[in-house]
């Protein structure tokens, strides 16, 4: 070991560094033990401030699925990390942000219903909830061919998402948006892309989670303008009309004072 010692420290032996190492593992032992003893730290976050909270057994007793056993263990470990977020402790935490809607809910790529396993798409929960939608057939004559209508699909995660858009986006370009979404993140010291505008699924499913549990309708208000595309320069849109789940698109150049972005956590 004396060779190999001199390509760092010339002229040191192990005789030399041994007892250096034993005096450190002396301190050092103890402070890992106590460490060790510690009990986990209880859940940090401060729900009570959310608008809603939906949980795995609400889904199961209300929209009548089942949750796949291996989605569950994941997200029960997914859990832990989430409630230990700083960022969202900054959030839960921030009375004036707390004036406005969130909700938190799981978010489930599959579930079981009837027997059969059912991918979470925009044409599953046509076909399963068409009761919820404005106009079931329009959807489907209007982006049956759209990449978003068939094939975007949710992480399994559990979200916290704004119930409505956020008053800051409104009346904004595509653009603009980005850019509010960008300061958004910083000022909970958030990496960009940990807060972000949601997919048209992501959107569409926690409508009708929400509505299916607890039969109130969010983005009632205003409309969440989607990173999904229409062709190439339109970008889908969601809100709850008084019919029902309203689905459109908007150019990335259009504003209205009711047209935002609702973020996921």
């Amino acid at each position: 070991m004396d060779p190999l010692i001199d390509y760092s420290d010339y002229g040191m032996k192990v005789s030399d560094i041994k007892p250096l190492f034993e005096a450190l593992k002396k301190e050092l032992v103890p402070i890992v033990e106590k460490i060790a003893e510690q009990e986990p730290p209880e859940d940090e976050l401060n729900l009570d401030a959310l608008a809603y909270q939906v949980s795995l057994d609400d889904m199961e007793q209300y929209l009548g699925v089942s949750v796949l056993p291996d989605d569950r263990r994941n997200l029960d470990k997914r859990w832990q990390a989430k409630v230990r977020d700083t960022s969202l402790q900054n959030l839960l935490g921030d009375a004036a942000s707390m004036q406005h809607p969130y909700a938190i809910l799981p978010r489930l790529p599959r579930f079981l219903k009837g027997g059969k396993t059912v991918n979470v798409t925009v044409v599953e929960l046509l076909r399963n909830y068409p009761q919820l939608f404005e106009s079931p057939a329009q959807v489907i004559n209007s982006y049956k061919t759209q990449k978003f209508f068939s094939r975007e699909n949710p992480a399994l995660d559990w979200v916290i998402v704004a119930c409505e858009a956020l008053p800051e986006s409104l009346e904004r370009s595509s653009m603009e948006q980005k850019a509010f979404m960008r300061q958004y993140a910083q000022s909970f010291r958030v990496p960009e892309g940990r807060i972000r505008r949601r997919s048209l699924i992501e959107a569409l499913y926690a409508l009708i989670v929400i509505n299916v549990i607890t039969k109130e309708n969010i983005q009632s208000k205003t409309v969440d303008i989607t990173e999904s595309r229409v062709g190439r320069d339109n970008f889908a849109c969601i809100n709850f009309g008084d019919q029902g789940v309203k689905i459109g698109d908007v150019d990335r150049t259009q504003r209205s004072p009711h047209m935002g972005v609702s973020p996921g956590w």
